[in-house]
């Protein structure tokens, strides 16, 4: 009997590309079909949280598995998933976070039975699925809690693959190789040029930081590069690395054990607010959604001087490159239409500069 896999994209649209940059460098996962939540970033889609099935019109449903296509919108507001479908060689499903662990499980089931997959393989970038829940700089371990406790309650074998250790700015790199050591993991791939190739054109539009930067380390880019918030991750040979994780070890020792029992959304937010003393990512995209630092504004010229001064101060910090969301949430260009217009800009304002996805400040140094 030939051997499949489905492949769960942990944190959503970023994880789904590194699911598939996997499939293709480790052929041997056999991966049949991709499975990842439609969870934007605010600039993509303003609505907190996850989306479902309801919210999109498009999507080709069978036995109660919803395929998005390349022709899949959301009724309102943006998801980046049916443009990454079209530009995908595996089938993308929409996993749906409503009905908590239990109710993904049920849906991830059906799934693996329509694409003969008889194992799971559960994708992250940076590796905050291993996180204890205590680390300081842990934001939003949510989404990949729930898909690894979801993985794990259908029954089926399940391999858990972290790239790119601590590439998401949240988990240090020292604490994920900890995390490492703890769980017995083993390092099982290095991207290269070749893996990444595939995936360049996608960063001319695709706002995820992680897996952008796990593809620049592949294709050979070193250096110190500042992501939203002022994070700043190194880029060197280290992040270019896949490991394989015990499930039924993590599970036990990581926050997606409070989540394997629930039933909704709500309840796996709340045992996780309560886990991590009040805290929830979903609140924080929800006083965006409301207005609260969430100003938008139409990129200029007069926006090259911010970014230039803001180059300047970064470049003697030792930054090397900043990442496109970064420079965008410098100058408020945070929507769709705006972040468009603002890659336009740079294009033709600062291409020496412009290199998707990054925006070069300092004198880094690149495989290329």
């Amino acid at each position: 009997m030939m051997h499949a896999a489905l492949a769960i994209a942990a944190g959503g649209g970023g994880d789904a590309i590194t699911a598939a940059m996997l499939a293709a460098a480790m052929p041997e996962l056999r991966v049949s079909a991709i499975m990842s939540y439609s969870w934007d970033r605010f600039m993509m889609d303003p609505a907190p949280g996850p989306r479902t099935r309801a919210e999109f019109q498009g999507l080709v449903e069978h036995c109660g598995v919803a395929t998005i296509s390349e022709t899949s919108t959301l009724r309102k507001g943006t998801s980046t998933l049916p443009r990454l479908a079209g530009s995908m060689a595996h089938p993308l499903l929409l996993l749906e976070a409503e009905n908590g662990a239990a109710g993904m499980a049920a849906t991830i089931v059906k799934a693996a039975q329509m694409f003969s997959a008889d194992e799971l393989i559960v994708v992250d970038v940076g590796g905050d699925i291993i996180a204890e829940g205590h680390e300081s700089g842990l934001l939003s371990p949510l989404a990949d809690s729930l898909a690894l406790a979801a993985a794990m309650m259908t029954g089926l074998p399940t391999r858990v693959l972290v790239a790119g250790p601590g590439v998401d700015g949240e988990l240090l790199p020292s604490e994920v190789h900890a995390r490492f050591a703890d769980l017995g993991a083993c390092q099982v791939a290095s991207l290269t040029p070749v893996d990444a190739a595939p995936f360049a054109d996608l960063w001319s539009w695709h706002p995820s930081e992680a897996t952008s930067l796990l593809a620049m380390a592949a294709d050979g880019w070193r250096g110190a590069v500042e992501t939203q918030r002022r994070a700043v991750i190194d880029l060197t040979d280290d992040t270019t690395g896949i490991y394989e994780v015990d499930g039924q070890a993590l599970t036990k020792s990581s926050l997606a054990r409070l989540l394997t029992s629930t039933n909704s959304l709500d309840q796996a937010e709340q045992m996780l607010r309560n886990r991590r003393g009040g805290r929830s990512e979903l609140d924080i995209e929800r006083r965006k959604a409301a207005g609260e630092h969430s100003e938008v504004r139409v990129p200029t010229p007069q926006s090259l001087n911010v970014i230039d001064a803001y180059g300047r101060h970064a470049r003697d910090r030792g930054v090397d490159a900043l990442t496109l969301r970064r420079v965008a949430e410098l100058v408020h260009a945070i929507s769709p239409a705006t972040t468009l217009k603002l890659r336009e800009l740079l294009a033709s304002q600062r291409p020496g500069n412009f290199y998707p996805p990054l925006y070069r400040v300092g004198a880094a140094s690149s495989g290329l």
